[in-house]
């Protein structure tokens, strides 16, 4: 490793054996499906730091990604006309 990572030999790793090999599947499928997920629901509420579940998901992985997206949008629905919280807020 005197010039960098050596991502050939990373992947030839990751898919050594079936047990490596279904693991290494398993986050790439399941960060596909829940940046497909982030963009589509990201878009449709127009959630501001959008950017931020991404570098999550680059630095730490899904369980870092998916609950601070699932944050994000949580706050958002709050405060967006139309929801269940801002009916009752608007009521009293």
């Amino acid at each position: 490793m005197d010039n960098g990572l050596p991502l050939g030999l990373l992947v030839h790793q990751l898919f050594a054996n079936r047990i490596s090999a279904f693991f290494g599947l398993d986050v790439l499928v399941s960060s596909v499906v829940f940046l497909v997920f982030m963009g589509l629901e990201g878009g449709r509420l127009r959630l501001r730091f959008r950017w931020l579940p991404i570098v999550g998901l680059c630095a730490v992985g899904v369980s870092l990604a998916l609950p601070l997206f699932l944050y994000l949008r949580e706050s958002a629905l709050e405060g967006s006309p139309g929801t269940v919280e801002s009916l009752a807020a608007t009521k009293t």
